[in-house]
């Protein structure tokens, strides 16, 4: 397969109405991939008795298990006290448990248990099998083109985040 690499990168301008148009098009076309999986997603936090944001929470421990709130908050971009209230309740339900760090006892530490890691694998798994099926739907080069802009994509979101560090 061949690999694209970016090629010209567009700065718009202010008056650059036809470039800010398209820009809000795309951004619908993915908001509206983006809304394929959440209803399932949804639908599988509401069989577990969770909230968005405790499932968001869940999904920043599984990529970096082991988090203070601190941290945890700055990740998700809300009030530390905000993670607090959620982290409570996901260590009453046995998906969190908090740790002491062992060099600083000042730090306690989140991670997730081994049923917390259970419910977000298998909304993993459930979420992936359903956009296999839809994948399986195009063809090799409708494909090539969608994971190219996937890649795309995640080097630009990558480099804004770098930009805003």
């Amino acid at each position: 397969m061949v690999r694209h690499g970016v090629t010209k990168q567009h700065t718009a301008e202010p008056a650059d109405g036809a470039w800010s148009d398209r820009l809000r098009h795309v951004a619908r076309l993915y908001g509206d991939a983006v809304g394929i999986i959440d209803t399932l997603r949804i639908q599988g936090w509401s069989e577990d008795g969770l909230t968005i944001p405790q499932m968001r929470l869940l999904w920043a421990l599984r990529d970096d298990d082991g988090l203070p709130v601190g941290a945890l908050a700055e990740q998700l971009g809300v009030n530390p006290s905000t993670i607090t209230g959620h982290v409570d309740r996901l260590v009453r339900q046995g998906l969190v448990r908090r740790e002491e760090d062992p060099d600083d006892r000042r730090i306690v530490r989140n991670y997730l248990t081994e049923p917390g890691a259970a419910t977000v694998g298998a909304l993993r798994r459930i979420a992936g099998a359903y956009m296999i099926n839809i994948l399986k739907r195009l063809d090799d080069t409708q494909l090539a083109r969608l994971e190219t802009a996937l890649e795309d994509l995640n080097r630009a979101a990558e480099q804004s985040q770098r930009d805003d560090a």
